[in-house]
């Protein structure tokens, strides 16, 4: 379950930023993605699908039915393993937004509900830990470490899946991170790395990293990157989902 996935393609791609229960934009981004690039365009989420916003469960099924049609790849993020540890009858504290997400589960008929739990229980486990495509793009939920990319591992993980914070907060109620993109050193053959977990008013771009979470949750927009041809697509928020107030 932990292990990295390395893929070869050459067809175009698009990577994801968080997208957090926000159906609509995702169905908007999917479609201006198609009208640009084709139908065959491999779509890959940087994760946190969930949690936040208003359509969290509309946004799993939807991410179910991308991934049996072929075309799509989510990586583990710190939201959806809450949820999938939820799932699984763990002790988790139901908070920061997830709780919207419960309340959807909960409200369904019961045989629904044990359906969608054994459904999303199988669906995260084939999950990589992070995506190597072509050796030139890394993509990870919170980022990764050049020292880490091709390795796994407790410590990996928690870099991919949390980052690195300082302890304190945001005026704006965030974790304050700390930047691991400025002590990167670049070679002729550095990958690109795409992240989300760390939100920006635009996409975040230093030494060939790119944070593509751009706050749609919260009433921002939703960014996607086509890596490969050094492409933003982006989404306006239909409104304000949550707020740390």
């Amino acid at each position: 379950m932990d292990n990295f996935l390395s893929i070869k393609t050459d067809k175009d791609l698009v990577v994801i930023g968080d997208i957090h229960g926000c159906f609509l934009e995702f169905l908007e981004m999917i479609q201006k993605i198609k009208d640009r690039y084709g139908e065959d365009t491999l779509i890959i989420s940087v994760g946190d699908t969930v949690d936040r916003g208003d359509y969290n469960l509309e946004v799993i099924e939807l991410c179910f039915e991308l991934k049996e049609k072929g075309n799509f790849i989510e990586v583990q993020s710190n939201h959806n393993l809450k949820l999938y540890r939820w799932f699984r009858g763990k002790n988790v504290n139901i908070s920061y937004g997830m709780k919207k997400t419960v309340d959807q589960i909960l409200s369904l008929p019961e045989e629904k509900r044990e359906i969608l739990r054994e459904r999303y229980i199988r669906y995260y486990e084939t999950l990589p830990l992070y995506l190597i495509i072509n050796d030139r793009v890394v993509v990870a939920h919170a980022g990764i470490k050049d020292e880490m990319i091709g390795k796994t591992g407790k410590k990996v993980k928690d870099f991919v899946i949390y980052g690195e914070t300082t302890g304190r907060f945001t005026e704006e109620g965030f974790p304050e991170r700390i930047d691991w993109t400025k002590e990167r050193k670049i070679t002729d053959s550095s990958p690109k790395i795409i992240y989300g977990h760390v939100v920006f008013k635009k996409p975040y771009i230093n030494n060939l990293c790119y944070g593509i979470d751009t706050g749609c949750v919260l009433g921002n927009m939703l960014t996607g990157y086509n890596p490969f041809k050094d492409e933003f697509i982006q989404v306006k928020a239909k409104r304000k989902y949550f707020s740390f107030d």
